[in-house]
């Protein structure tokens, strides 16, 4: 079940863009569009590279992050459809 939306809602896709272009290295997007096993994992290095910024390490999670949130830049409306079909089987 979704956490962001009431059982049964459909997804949008322009608040999907929102959603990552304002907190995308968080996964705020994925989780919307109800896959929420990523969002954790983005969310999961995100939050795991800021105190290691001085490493280099940090820098390598949140350019991981980085490119992630841009090829979900390409793959938003396919999430968002596939949520949307998903309605109708549940």
């Amino acid at each position: 079940m979704n956490a962001v939306l009431k059982p049964g809602s459909r997804r949008s896709v322009g608040l999907a863009y929102l959603l990552c272009l304002g907190l995308g290295v968080l996964g705020l997007h994925r989780l919307y569009l109800g896959r929420g096993l990523s969002a954790a994992g983005m969310a999961a290095i995100t939050l795991l590279s800021l105190p290691l910024l001085g490493s280099g390490l940090g820098l390598l999670g949140l350019v991981a992050t980085g490119t992630w949130v841009l090829a979900d830049l390409l793959l938003i409306p396919t999430m968002a459809r596939e949520a949307n079909e998903g309605l109708a089987f549940a």
